[in-house]
């Protein structure tokens, strides 16, 4: 088992790399000049990479003997029923909010032209990133209802993973946006809410 476990690593480390690396403003000028007018669906294909590749690991994950790490009783259940419920939520609410958008499908009905604003509207106003707090609700979530080590090992990785990807994010953001994203730094949370509400509205460049 030690095998497999050790080679679920390696699958989530490429994939988060490759993830990162299709991301990157190299890669989609790259992509630019190789498939010109096409394009406009490179995020399309960027979003179908992510979910094959996200579902084969997820399969994989299913399918391998694992340890279990801790001993269930009831409050765990209720522990990781509602942190995983709530992530979900969270998600949810998120997805749907921008799923269009980020999957890439606006492409295929729509002439997508680059954003020069950034909304911070609803639970924006809460978290800066509220998607990914969802994600690790849900995930640890997941954990505590059925903590087997190659759980940990997924969500270890996703996490340090997200974390890293979350400076990347704000880095850029800050340098498109400017003192503007700064000051929304300033007022809102990046993961965790405050009982004090942040600003809201739209950002421009």
């Amino acid at each position: 088992m030690v095998k497999e476990h050790a080679i679920l690593a390696i699958l989530w480390m490429g994939y988060c790399a490759i993830h990162s690396i299709l991301a990157s403003s190299r890669a989609k000028k790259m992509a630019g000049s190789i498939l010109k007018e096409h394009f406009k669906y490179y995020r399309l294909y960027y979003s179908l990479f992510a979910f094959i590749g996200l579902v084969s690991l997820l399969y994989y994950l299913t399918r391998m003997h694992s340890y279990l790490l801790l001993t269930r009783t009831t409050i765990y259940y209720i522990i990781g029923s509602i942190m995983g419920l709530g992530g979900l939520t969270v998600m949810f609410i998120c997805i749907k909010k921008y799923f269009v958008q980020l999957s890439g499908l606006k492409s295929l009905y729509i002439e997508e032209k680059a954003s020069s604003e950034l909304m911070i509207t609803g639970i924006h106003t809460y978290l800066r990133h509220p998607l990914y707090a969802g994600t690790f609700l849900f995930i640890w979530g997941l954990w505590i209802l059925f903590p087997y080590l190659s759980l940990l090992i997924s969500n270890i990785i996703i996490t340090i993973y997200t974390i890293i990807g979350i400076g990347w994010e704000e880095r850029k953001l800050v340098k498109e946006f400017g003192e503007s994203y700064v000051r929304y730094k300033m007022k809102v949370p990046k993961l965790i809410p405050s009982l004090r509400k942040g600003g809201g509205g739209k950002l421009n460049k």
